[in-house]
């Protein structure tokens, strides 16, 4: 079972997989925890698993934080190819 610790380790890390994967674990705070890093860090990799997340997690927390996170990540995206587009 993953640690919240070990989440804020993986956020610094940038390990994806890692907090993908955390977003499975039984842990109600876990899977908040590790969407949020998940927002922060803002890799596309993790944009199917929060959107699944989003609709499907039994905690409304869980499903609001990975939605939050989701639309993080979609305007890094976005914000990234704008200025792509402008160089």
């Amino acid at each position: 079972m993953t640690q919240r610790k070990d989440i804020d380790t993986m956020r610094r890390k940038r390990d994806i997989d890692g907090l993908v994967e955390a977003l499975s674990d039984p842990a109600e705070i876990v899977r908040l925890t590790a969407a949020e890093a998940l927002g922060t860090v803002g890799d596309e990799r993790a944009l199917e698993a929060l959107e699944r997340l989003k609709f499907s997690d039994s905690d409304t927390g869980v499903r609001r934080a990975a939605s939050v996170a989701h639309a993080q990540v979609v305007a890094r995206l976005a914000a990234r190819k704008a200025a792509e587009g402008r160089t």
